[in-house]
């Protein structure tokens, strides 16, 4: 095997030292020879005669220097240098060619790196844990909670019994992603995201710390839970980077945390983005069945060694099963489910469906890319035909005609692949700059990663054999008798190139109908979506986050009296007009709960009623101008010593109550806290989209914030003129409340709506620019097309201008070859785009995507730019002079 390697090696390197190998055996054969040739002339020869018996003794001195060629190295690699050189040579023997086929390969590969560099953050990027294949995930399956019903936390009774009773995991985690922490530094607070996690969750993941350490065993129990970890962004944007923080004490959510260490800035988990990590403490009061109605976390667990996925899947539903049976009236309708991590991650943040539209419509514009590249080595190919014809009749087989062009190609698009990298390092840093409006978006870095190089190279190789292969497969057929014919002037070549560059064009044509439709309807979609009624008026409104922290604010009524004091301060603000707080701004997806109605009977598992829920106090309505329906809103008589009341939306009386009247009947939701109780519905409202993004508009109940307090909310403050313009007030009023209460994010409603709307509006901006340069392309190569059809029937056009032919009927004669060409191209592209609103209704459930007018707009468009295309040339062609046509023929 040994020996093998190293003749392989010595085979390998002596291409690359062939000069001087070949100079060392024509000096051994050159001194064999004359001892051949002394020793005839000791036997009594002439000189010319023992040159002469030396030479036939050899049997000819070059069929020993290729014989040793041959045996010392590796004629396929050899060859493929000499195609490469000559590849070189023709390259930029023609640069205006090249440059021609490099920028539109550029351009296609480009695009599509670009957007695969998303495919790679987002999707191929396996967390930085150890061995992540062996992370698994549990979720909690409830099939009535709408969108993603098998992502759901698990409540803490299930995390402790099934944590205890499987026997597919060797250590079990848990973590509160949704927590948030106020950090107060120099007197300055800050609200910041917070997991609340369990002392093995790093062991689980197999994460070090950065500096410091860890959680350790214990420190998860009350009384030693006063420790925090820092994520590295945190560490260096409020800590400067500094090491000594460690061991420092830092004021957080009002009470001292000593730090322990600092994450590294690599781990991320894809949709979480916590700044700092505290222990998860849980109580007695946890583990009882009163508990198993607050879903809050996640499992994180490590498969035992020759445990799979699917066999921890079959024993969690068991266990999850049985949990329903022991506490049927908690856990009816809950199962549960297990994912490796990188699949959780990946299917729970949910874009997977829209980064394969876009990289669908990147594709298509490869394809008219690689299309366009084709027809420009169809039209050289004719020109190249003597040349190829003289090679064939020299010995060259069609193997290495064939070879010899896809190298050529192969050269064009490596040329192509290098600038389209430095497009896409462009494109990638653009796009990232526009990914600010989600803080999980943002969070994870895209750059110009491996998986984009080696993306890069394999379309790269992929556009040189699309683009090649059909033009050296045509080339390679070249009938050498016609082409070296002196007086052959019509070549049946050319007729066959022009055939397949027809068909090509005609392809393209397709395509770019199929991506402007599809584009189309995608943006008329979003577009809907934009623009929907959303229920409530966001103008001149004004909102801010709050989030009170239980060690000053312990119970409901500490939590009513800061928000009577804060509405006061907050009414008083000049230009301020109505003032509420909500757990749930509108149409920013509230949570579902399970609903159930009085005198109805209880119903299967699998049809439990949901609804919204959301906290709202008095003057929401008012506030967010939603209409108020029938019976009343609350009132500050609505406290915790009046009977419970809700208001309900016009959708919970549709779906819910089967337009029966509504007002006196009660209902009670499985909310958090206290064992809930029956509500008496008092009021109904007009219906609020459940997202600002979204069409559906789901059951909804409102509950008064003064008979249920809670201690995370936004606050809203209705302006009488730009709402911007009382940020400093109502900073300020908050600031008077309580001086160490952070207000994050305080901005319009609009704003908050914008964000909320910002990756469609990426979306829409990145299809629009693919569907162009899509359009770009059919143009270009319509004009190549019909230019290089003129070129080759000079000759033709000018014997019909000589006898008679007007130049309107030549400039109709080509306008009509271009219609032709791009009605059939039309007509597959119409019908490739059919199904294309049946197939984005799946994708996206709940938008619309019905527009016949686009089906009728396009094909118009497409024809109009294809007889623009077409126009130049009919007009060059309409103004041959018939004279000079015929001397050149």
């Amino acid at each position: 095997m040994i020996d093998r390697l190293r003749q392989f090696f010595h085979r390998v390197t002596s291409v690359f030292r062939r000069e001087r190998l070949d100079h060392e055996l024509d000096a051994e054969l050159a001194a064999h020879l004359e001892l051949a040739i002394e020793e005839n002339l000791q036997r009594g020869l002439s000189a010319e005669e023992a040159r002469r018996q030396a030479l036939i003794r050899f049997g000819g001195t070059q069929q020993a220097i290729e014989q040793h060629r041959e045996a010392r190295g590796l004629p396929g690699l050899e060859i493929l240098f000499q195609d490469l050189r000559y590849a070189a040579r023709a390259v930029f023997k023609n640069p205006g060619f090249t440059i021609a086929v490099v920028v539109t390969l550029a351009l296609g590969i480009a695009v599509n790196a670009t957007m695969f560099s998303m495919v790679s953050a987002f999707l191929l990027r396996r967390p930085v844990v150890h061995e992540p294949d062996r992370v698994a995930v549990v979720t909690s399956i409830n099939v009535g909670r709408g969108f993603l019903p098998d992502t759901n936390p698990v409540s803490a009774p299930n995390y402790f019994a099934w944590r205890e009773a499987n026997s597919v995991f060797s250590d079990v985690s848990a973590a509160d992603e949704g927590r948030t922490a106020s950090l107060t530094a120099q007197g300055k607070p800050e609200a910041l995201t917070c997991a609340a996690v369990s002392s093995n969750y790093f062991n689980v993941l197999g994460v070090a710390a950065h500096l410091g350490r860890t959680f350790s065993e214990g420190e998860d129990q009350p009384g030693r839970d006063h420790v925090v970890i820092l994520s590295h962004e945190l560490w260096e944007r409020r800590f400067g980077s500094n090491p000594s923080v460690i061991g420092s004490t830092i004021r957080l959510n009002r009470e001292n945390y000593v730090v322990i260490g600092v994450m590294p800035g690599t781990f991320h988990l894809l949709g979480f983005t916590p700044h700092l990590w505290t222990p998860l403490t849980l109580t007695a009061a946890d583990r009882a069945a009163a508990a198993r109605k607050d879903r809050a976390l996640y499992v994180f667990a490590r498969l035992k060694p020759g445990v799979t996925v699917e066999q921890a899947r079959v024993e969690i539903s068991n266990l999850a099963r049985r949990s329903e049976q022991d506490f049927p009236e908690m856990e009816k309708g809950w199962g549960a489910t297990v994912r490796t991590l990188s699949d959780f991650l990946v299917y729970a943040f949910s874009i997977r469906n829209g980064l394969a539209v876009m990289m669908t419509a990147v594709g298509f514009v490869l394809m008219m890319a690689c299309a366009n590249v084709a027809g420009l080595l169809l039209a050289r190919a004719t020109g190249r035909q003597k040349e190829l014809g003289i090679r064939i009749a020299l010995g060259a087989g069609r193997l290495r005609i064939i070879r010899q062009l896809l190298t050529e190609g192969l050269l064009n698009a490596l040329l192509g692949g290098a600038v389209a990298l430095v497009l896409a390092w462009w494109g990638i840093n653009f796009i990232g700059t526009k990914m600010t409006f989600n803080e999980a978006i943002s969070a994870v870095p895209m750059t110009l990663d491996r998986n984009v190089l080696l993306f890069t190279l394999a379309v790269s190789l992929f556009s040189a054999v699309l683009c090649s292969l059909a033009p050296a497969l045509r080339a390679s057929r070249t009938d050498i008798n016609a082409i070296l014919k002196a007086e052959s002037r019509a070549a049946s070549a050319g007729r066959s190139h022009s055939r397949l560059r027809t068909v090509l064009v005609t392809g393209e044509i397709a395509l770019a109908l199929f991506l402007l439709i599809g584009s189309g309807l995608l943006i008329h979609g979003i577009y809907l979506l934009e623009h929907q009624n959303l229920g409530f008026q966001p103008d001149h409104l004004l909102t801010a986050a709050v989030t009170l922290d239980s060690a000053h604010y312990k119970d409901a009524a500490q939590q009513t009296s800061f928000v009577r004091d804060i509405t006061s301060r907050l009414q008083n603000i000049p230009g301020a007009g109505a003032v509420a707080v909500a757990s749930d701004l509108p149409a920013t997806g509230p949570a579902s709960v399970t609903v159930q109605i009085k005198g109805e009977p209880d119903l299967p598992a699998n049809q439990a009623l949901t609804s919204r829920a959301v906290v709202v106090s008095a003057d929401y309505f008012s506030a967010a101008e939603i209409p108020v329906l029938r019976g009343r809103t609350f009132t500050e008589t609505d406290n915790a010593t009046a009977s419970p009341v809700v208001v309900v939306n016009q959708e919970f009386v549709h779906r819910l109550l089967h337009d029966q009247e509504p007002l006196g009947k009660q209902i009670r939701l499985s909310v958090r806290g206290p064992a809930p109780k029956w509500c008496e519905i008092v009021g109904v409202v007009a219906n609020v989209k459940n997202y600002s993004e979204a069409p559906d508009e789901d059951p909804a109940v409102f509950e008064a914030f003064l008979q249920r307090p809670i201690l995370s909310f936004s606050v809203m403050v209705r302006a009488r003129t730009d709402p911007n313009s009382l940020v400093s007030d109502v900073r300020n009023a908050i600031e008077q409340a309580d001086p160490e209460l952070p207000l994050d994010r305080v901005m319009s409603m609009t704003s908050v709506i914008e964000l909320q709307k910002g990756g469609d509006v990426l979306f829409v901006r990145m299809l629009g620019i693919f569907a162009l340069l899509a359009l770009l392309f059919a143009a270009i190569g319509i004009y190549g097309l019909i230019a290089y059809s003129v070129g080759q029937r000079t000759h033709e056009i000018g014997i019909r201008v000589a006898l008679g032919a007007g130049h309107s009927q030549v400039l109709r004669m080509v306008l009509l070859e271009g219609l032709k060409m791009t009605a059939i191209g039309a007509a597959l592209g119409l019908a490739l785009a059919l199904p294309l609103p049946k197939v984005f209704g799946a994708m996206f459930i709940g938008i619309s995507f019905v527009k016949p007018g686009i089906y009728c707009i396009v094909p118009l468009a497409i024809v109009a730019v294809s007889m623009l295309a077409t126009y130049i040339p009919a007009r060059r062609a309409a103004s041959v002079d018939p004279t000079i046509a015929l001397r050149n023929s």
